[in-house]
């Protein structure tokens, strides 16, 4: 649910933007801002707003496009970009070494699942936690 509430919030925010006559910094602030307020709200961490934002019109100045320049899509694409960068760790995803034994943990809304694996063992263990 709230997924879906932060995608629509960004969503809306794109598309004001696209619906304003004249994109000038104004217009840009305000957007940005919109987006700033529903990541705060789904529980981004400041740091990573503050600095998402800064890139963005760092990437977005727009008193140095050229004229023929699409203002909405350059702006559009910087905020998706900036977006996959806040979920990428930069460093490869875990995997596990054949032969030796791994311990992973998930933990989420509905628990915790703890998986120790094996070549010729697999342990799974659930423990259901109150939220």
């Amino acid at each position: 649910m709230v997924l879906a509430q932060l995608g629509g919030s960004i969503a809306r925010a794109l598309q004001q933007m696209s619906n304003a006559t004249i994109i000038d910094e104004k217009v840009l602030s305000e957007r940005l801002n919109e987006i700033s307020r529903a990541l705060l709200q789904s529980d981004v961490q400041f740091k990573l707003v503050r600095d998402m934002q800064a890139n963005i019109k760092r990437i977005v100045n727009l008193d140095e496009l050229a004229a023929g320049h699409n203002k909405r899509r350059i702006i559009q694409q910087a905020v998706f970009n900036e977006l996959c960068k806040m979920l990428d760790p930069g460093k490869p995803s875990f995997t596990p070494k054949k032969g030796k034994t791994s311990m992973v943990m998930f933990v989420g809304l509905q628990g915790i699942t703890i998986i120790g694996t094996s070549i010729d063992t697999c342990i799974i263990i659930m423990v259901r936690v109150a939220v």
